[in-house]
């Protein structure tokens, strides 16, 4: 089952872009707790794909905590 996560992608700690990823995480215990996680290479690849521009820039890559409304 695929879930949507909002990526915010930064450029030298500078809001670039946020994307809807879907994905479709993997369980992992951490701490006796089952979170779901998601694969690094498959994120950075998905980046990539959707802004090829930033291959070779200073790109950092997190969850969104809310969603930014671009018009």
């Amino acid at each position: 089952m695929s879930n949507m996560v909002l990526l915010d992608v930064m450029v030298d700690g500078r809001f670039n872009c946020q994307l809807r990823y879907f994905g479709t995480p993997f369980p992992q215990i951490i701490d006796g707790e089952v979170v779901a996680c998601y694969n690094d290479d498959d994120i950075k690849n998905f980046v990539y794909e959707k802004r090829p521009s930033l291959k070779g820039k200073n790109v950092q890559i997190r969850f969104a905590k809310q969603k930014v409304f671009a018009r």
